[in-house]
């Protein structure tokens, strides 16, 4: 123990070191008995705010899948498909003759 802390501890408080130190234990102790009972709170405070934040992330990304699945099924739409394919390549239909059917066993 430093110096003027006992010499603080004998002339303001008027008590023995030994006491002193007594006192000194039983205040940590109860200070480590607060901490853990508290403790296990912030850790649940902290954990909900996390929670709501990757809760809210998660809701963002799903409409995010959802508009592109819809983005998907346009793209992939026969008559868009069939349209640009008419547009770009010049495509015309089949004529009677040109068509072969294949049939599998």
């Amino acid at each position: 123990m430093p110096k003027w802390f006992g010499k603080i501890a004998k002339t303001r408080v008027h008590v023995s070191p030994r006491e002193f130190r007594m006192i000194l234990f039983a205040s940590i102790l109860v200070m480590i008995g607060a901490m853990a009972f508290v403790w296990p709170n912030v850790k649940m405070v902290k954990m909900g705010r996390e929670y709501q934040v990757l809760a809210q992330e998660q809701n963002t990304l799903s409409r995010v899948n959802n508009l592109l699945k819809v983005e998907r099924g346009s793209l992939q739409s026969l008559d868009r498909i069939y349209a640009l394919a008419k547009e770009h390549t010049d495509l015309k239909p089949a004529a009677d003759g040109q068509t072969v059917t294949v049939f599998l066993k």
